[in-house]
Order: C-alpha cells, then structure tokens, then sequence
C-alpha cells in the first residue's frame, strides 16, 4: 500500500485506476495500523487492486472530501465510483468478499 498526502494525488490515484482501496487512518490509532497491515497482506495476492493510505492529519480537507470522519475507514473505489465503504469495525471478511466481487466484474471486461 502506498501513503498518499494530498487530496489531490488521492483524486488522480482514484480516477487513474480501475480498483482502488483506500484507508483513512490517524496518526495515534492502533487498530488503523492493524487494520492496514491485515488489509496490506490481503493485498499482496490481489494484483488488480490498488491499495493507498492516508493520514487525516496529512490532509484534513480529504477526509470531508470523502466524508471519513473516523479511523479506520476503509474505501473501495471501482472505475472511480464508490462502492463499498466500512468504518470503525472493520469486517475483513466481508472486505475479502467484496474485493472478490469486483475482482470478478474486472476480469469480465
């Protein structure tokens, strides 16, 4: 996963990409970096999708931008819309599931 610092280069990320998860986290929160290294290793065997972080304090105006007004939250992006969105408690299999769904609809294209 890649960290991203502006609402700007999460915007490109977004658009530029067919399947993006993103991660708003804070600075102080444990669970977002847990959550980020379990989503991280989800990952790894998903080549399709395109994982980027970010940190509220890093860019306040994203996370209004995105309506993301507590960490974790955890964004599914496909073809630039958003799909799937899970804050706080975060359900990884759920996510897993999710992924796969869209995974599939890529492949299909």
């Amino acid at each position: 996963m890649r960290q991203l610092t502006s609402l700007s280069e999460i915007n490109q990320e977004i658009e530029s990409k067919p399947l993006v998860l993103f991660i708003v986290k804070t600075g102080q929160c444990g669970v977002c970096e847990s959550v980020q290294a379990k989503v991280s290793n989800m990952l790894e065997s998903r080549p399709d999708v395109t994982g980027i972080y970010a940190y509220m304090e890093d860019a306040p105006d994203m996370a209004s931008a995105y309506l993301a007004f507590s960490a974790p939250t955890v964004l599914l992006f496909f073809e630039g819309k958003e799909v799937y969105r899970i804050a706080r408690f975060v359900r990884l299999d759920e996510l897993d599931h999710v992924l796969s769904q869209y995974e599939e609809l890529l492949k299909e294209q």
